[in-house]
């Protein structure tokens, strides 16, 4: 638009801001014992598998889950399932992102249950980590993440199974571990 005053034309840039700090993800518990672990389905195919292994994992280790599923992947979760797992979990898990519009939803859904005092980590293909850290980034949050080979969704469940069974120490340490400690 125009000011005839002036002759000064003033534009607006459509695309977002950059967040101009870092918000630290919210200091995570030492030990999970006692603790719930929310597991998050995105939606995407073949992710309830893979979060299937991992209850079944956190349960052999003592450790008590709850399982929440959006209804599409394309969107950020709905508010009533962020409150309950406000609710009632400590920690949150989300998986299985492998394309970038999943990735910026479950990055916000991440950031949005961090405000709300539930730290947590996502689950991501290798192929969408730079997407990730730019989202992040463009919020201003520093979300944990874990790394999948990419595609996940061709796997068998086997093999999905078998990544879970190789990731979970990972996932847990993430999980327990402050961003500082990551950092340094």
């Amino acid at each position: 638009m125009s000011n005839a005053k002036s002759n000064v034309m003033l534009l607006r840039d459509p695309t977002p801001e950059l967040a101009s700090s870092l918000r630290l993800r919210k200091t995570p518990p030492a030990s999970l014992a006692g603790k719930t672990v929310a597991l998050m389905d995105i939606g995407k195919m073949r992710g309830d598998e893979f979060i299937d292994r991992l209850e079944v994992l956190f349960g052999e280790a003592g450790i008590a889950t709850r399982r929440y599923k959006k209804p599409t992947n394309t969107r950020t979760a709905p508010v009533e399932m962020l409150q309950d797992i406000a609710t009632h979990c400590d920690v949150v898990v989300i998986a299985l992102s492998d394309c970038g519009s999943c990735t910026s939803c479950s990055t916000h859904d991440l950031s949005d249950l961090d405000l709300r005092g539930i730290p947590g980590m996502s689950v991501l293909t290798e192929e969408f980590r730079d997407a990730f850290a730019k989202q992040c980034a463009a919020i201003g949050f520093g979300g944990a993440s874990l790394y999948t080979p990419h595609p996940m969704q061709n796997k068998t469940t086997a093999e999905l199974h078998a990544f879970a069974d190789r990731s979970f120490a990972a996932i847990v340490d993430l999980i327990r571990t402050p961003q500082a400690a990551r950092a340094a």
